[in-house]
């Protein structure tokens, strides 16, 4: 009986800490299986309609899709798609008239696809997503040639060029950039959707490029603080170079974000010094505000631990109730 009452006490786990919560929200934000494959299917019923009425084209998703920094739940996310047209006479075609023979394709099976004002861009809702599409051909490798902006011409945007450069710096940090990026996206989501996502992207992986990473509150109060000196929320596109990656998805909420930036740090600062005075319980409050509705709840962390350290049933059950 000794034994046994000593086994189960060195069974029981550790109260969870502030870590313990980030841990459970770094693996919140991964797409799960099912979602990735709900979008890879979509690709795939896109295009194959699009074959149908278009002849020899292809499709490749980029962008936060393939640095897995896209966020789940999927709800309103973003992915992007290039629609490839092949053969020697389309880069002698004006952009204008590629894109009125992808949109045209396109609403024949999907009337519920818009194109956004002024840009050869197609917004296509699929389930609880959007797919971004734009047409494009291929030059070489992983570069293509994609409708400029401001122009009825062809502008060269290599789709690789940023993602070579985040996972460099995701190595260095030991694979938690792609963390903290879905971290922040996260917060941005529930925060109102202030900040583009790339451009939040880009300002992380700039921001932390020096800095070195250790606990994730401490690097998401570091890029709350930061982030409050980019006056200009703007960003070079690192797959073109002139291109500006706006920081804002409206410009009129540029006091909205500032305010947004400065309460966010100030809450981080906080939290931090609850932790520090080991009151974990008001340093998790802190960070609920910051994440309201998907910050891990003490009971979550609870039932992990007890999963983690293999109690179940009743004995799982009373020393959840006991540390309530």
């Amino acid at each position: 009986m000794t034994n046994s009452k000593q086994g189960n006490q060195m069974m029981t786990p550790q109260q969870p800490t502030v870590s313990d919560a980030f841990e459970l929200l770094a693996k919140s934000t991964e797409l799960s299986l099912n979602e990735y494959t709900s979008i890879t299917h979509s690709q795939a019923d896109i295009e194959r309609h699009l074959m149908q009425e278009l002849g020899t084209i292809s499709s490749v998703l980029f962008g936060a899709f393939s640095r897995r920094t896209i966020v789940s739940p999927l709800q309103d996310s973003i992915v992007d798609m290039l629609v490839l047209f092949r053969g020697a006479e389309i880069g002698r075609l004006l952009p204008s008239r590629v894109f009125s023979e992808l949109k045209g394709a396109l609403l024949k099976q999907y009337p519920q696809a818009y194109a956004l004002d002024n840009r050869s861009v197609m917004m296509l809702a699929m389930n609880n997503f959007y797919f971004k599409i734009q047409p494009a051909y291929p030059v070489s490798g992983h570069v293509y040639m994609l409708p400029d902006e401001n122009f009825n011409e062809w502008a060269k945007y290599d789709i690789t060029s940023y993602n070579d450069i985040f996972m460099k710096q995701n190595v260095r940090h030991k694979g938690k950039l792609i963390d903290v990026v879905r971290m922040i996206k996260t917060w941005n989501r529930v925060s109102g959707n202030i900040f583009n996502g790339y451009y939040l992207e880009l300002l992380v992986t700039e921001l932390l490029s020096s800095y070195e990473m250790s606990e994730y509150s401490h690097t998401l109060r570091t890029i709350f603080r930061s982030a409050v000196a980019e006056v200009v929320f703007q960003k070079h596109d690192p797959a073109n170079m002139d291109i500006q990656v706006e920081g804002l998805n409206d410009i009129d909420d540029l006091i909205k974000a500032m305010k947004l930036l400065q309460k966010s740090f100030s809450l981080a600062d906080e939290a931090i010094l609850h932790e520090q005075d080991g009151d974990t319980k008001k340093a998790l409050e802190c960070w609920n505000q910051l994440f309201p509705r998907v910050f891990p709840r003490q009971l979550d962390m609870m039932v992990g631990k007890a999963r983690s350290s293999g109690i179940k049933g009743a004995e799982a059950l009373k020393m959840i109730v006991d540390n309530q």
